[in-house]
């Protein structure tokens, strides 16, 4: 199964052709979707006609880019002008787009065949992906288990090659927890770093709090080349906005000092999930990394998990009426007490007055300083991505009363929003990648970088897939 670097490559050689590549992405579709059902709108009628006129360019000595010829789909919440946008909701279903979103812009102007979308769930809400108008995305490596989400149908469409490229959203892990469950590459980049402009209910057009556009890939370099088509501001910002150069030519692990996380009293994490990481350490120390194990940023984590939870609410509550935000808290004031420090501190953010958004805003910013303060003396901070591997799927009810067993106890799927915010909530970059496989199902590392340092992330990465893991393709797509 060929990178996307690697066939824009073949594709400027003459050695395939855009044609080809997209029709091996249909067959893969027609092959594997049946069962998974990540690919769930297509427009391959246009798509081919795309990639004759790439075909005709190429023998001409033209490139549109450095995406040239390659196939790729994106996460169905992203505008796609000719596609509906839904989000999973029914009322949504004939919701046609007329217009491009910036991330799918910006793939086809660099030369990608963007010929589908991928599936979500309700309101891009859940760690899992189905909803009533497309139905459940199942995980490759075994279908009876979650995709993840709210990217789940990208990151099985990324997985099992059948796109090669894909962009995702991620206000709670919703690129992170899809890569880690199906063995991609995701970054969710720092935050405002990506135009999320066409990634928003119509009518909406502010930037929403924590949620970040960034890519998921089969390899690093992959990653880092959609990272690099990808970023820049949105309409709003363009007149005054330019990136910082962090640019970061290591290449080497040996030039990493990266600090150990190995789990949180917040956020229970299966053992066999902690024992893989350290072992992955280890690995990281042997090939030259200095791992740094008793010090991380000097915050408190579960006030720190609470103050992303409320402004994660807050963040939600976009398009809310006050009869629907008092309809949200209605269900916690008799929930049991750990529902009620998730799902209810969640859901009290939708009620806070801007006063009190301007109170945890604050201390987000004080967290801000211990994090930026800590990245001076080191690179990496390594840690879970989620409490376990894939869990099993569990579409009955709602999600902030379901449970799954952690070390043989029931807890709340919610709890594991912990390792979502803890960067997510000061807005720093994290990449996932693949690490190892428990019970034949894969699990990655989260590498979490200082304010601005994606390209840090990206550079780990690259240096830990040349020198220990990469991607291993499910069985199903061999």
């Amino acid at each position: 199964m060929l990178s996307a670097t690697d066939i824009a490559a073949a594709i400027q050689r003459g050695e395939t052709t855009a044609r080809e590549q997209l029709q091996i992405a249909f067959d893969r579709v027609d092959r594997l979707n049946p069962s998974l059902n990540a690919v769930i709108w297509q427009d391959r009628a246009h798509a081919m006609a795309e990639a004759v006129k790439c075909d005709t360019e190429t023998k001409e000595g033209q490139s549109r880019g450095p995406l040239h010829g390659i196939p790729i789909t994106v996460k169905e919440s992203f505008d796609l002008a000719g596609s509906p946008t839904t989000w999973g909701i029914p009322a949504l279903k004939d919701n046609i787009r007329p217009k491009d979103s910036d991330a799918v812009k910006r793939y086809r102007a660099a030369g990608g065949i963007v010929y589908g979308k991928t599936n979500v769930p309700l309101k891009l809400v859940e760690w899992q992906s189905f909803n009533e108008i497309y139905g459940s995305t199942s995980n490759p490596w075994d279908v009876t288990r979650t995709s993840g989400g709210s990217s789940g149908g990208s990151g099985v469409a990324i997985a099992t090659g059948m796109s090669a490229l894909e962009v995702g959203s991620d206000i709670g892990s919703s690129i992170r927890n899809p890569a880690h469950y199906n063995g991609v590459f995701g970054l969710k980049p720092t935050w405002n770093v990506v135009s999320k402009r066409g990634h928003t209910m119509e009518g909406w057009y502010g930037d929403i709090d924590i949620a970040v556009a960034g890519p998921l890939a089969r390899t690093a370099t992959d990653l880092s080349l959609a990272f690099d088509v990808l970023a820049g501001p949105s309409q709003f910002d363009a007149s005054v906005w330019s990136i910082a150069d962090n640019s970061d030519p290591r290449t080497n692990l040996a030039d990493f000092k990266v600090a150990l996380m190995l789990g949180d009293d917040a956020s229970p994490v299966d053992h066999a999930y902690l024992d893989a990481l350290s072992d992955f350490a280890d690995k990281l120390e042997t090939a030259g990394a200095t791992v740094i194990r008793n010090r991380l940023p000097e915050i408190d984590s579960e006030a720190h998990f609470m103050v992303y939870l409320k402004l994660l609410g807050a963040a939600l509550s976009l398009g809310m009426s006050d009869e629907d935000a008092h309809a949200a808290v209605a269900p916690y004031a008799d929930a049991p007490d750990d529902v009620k420090r998730i799902g209810g501190t969640r859901m009290s953010g939708t009620q806070i007055s801007h006063r009190a958004w301007l109170d945890l805003d604050n201390q987000r910013r004080v967290a801000r300083l211990a994090f930026d303060a800590f990245f001076e003396d080191a690179d990496v901070i390594l840690a879970p991505v989620a409490s376990s591997a894939a869990f099993p799927k569990d579409e009955v009810g709602t999600r902030p009363f379901r449970r799954f067993p952690v070390n043989n106890v029931d807890q709340l799927e919610n709890t594991q929003l912990f390792w979502s915010g803890y960067s997510g909530v000061v807005g720093l970059p994290s990449v996932v990648g693949p690490m190892a496989q428990i019970a034949g199902l894969p699990v990655g590392y989260q590498a979490i970088c200082g304010h601005g340092r994606d390209k840090t992330c990206l550079a780990f990465a690259r240096a830990v897939e040349r020198d220990i893991v990469a991607y291993t393709p499910p069985p199903c797509a061999v």
